[in-house]
């Protein structure tokens, strides 16, 4: 499953911390990680990582669930979809890059 995420992370350049970011999530795939979960295992600013999840997010290749802390705050807990619900996000990112091209070539 590694090497799956690192091809679909190259081919869709999610850069290092995309990556990272979706390896972890799948070692953690039973309970899901928070935010700050995940700035704490990478060592990365939280920015940073809030916009790559973001980012994740929106191409659908991580999920996304919202959950009240002890202090009633709200917060999000990521996890790794499915390996088959995985692979349908990148095909169809790919597919959506494809069909932009194909725009811009006339």
């Amino acid at each position: 499953m590694k090497r799956l995420i690192r091809e679909s992370a190259g081919v869709l350049n999610l850069g290092a911390t995309g990556r990272e970011i979706l390896t972890l999530l799948h070692q953690h795939r039973r309970r899901g990680l928070s935010v700050k979960e995940i700035i704490e295992k990478t060592k990365r600013s939280e920015r940073a990582i809030k916009w790559h999840l973001q980012r994740l997010f929106r191409l659908k290749l991580v999920k996304r669930e919202t959950f009240i802390t002890p202090n009633r705050r709200r917060a999000h807990r990521y996890s790794f979809p499915s390996k088959e619900e995985f692979l349908r996000s990148v095909e169809a990112e790919i597919h959506r890059r494809l069909a932009r091209l194909k725009r811009m070539a006339g």
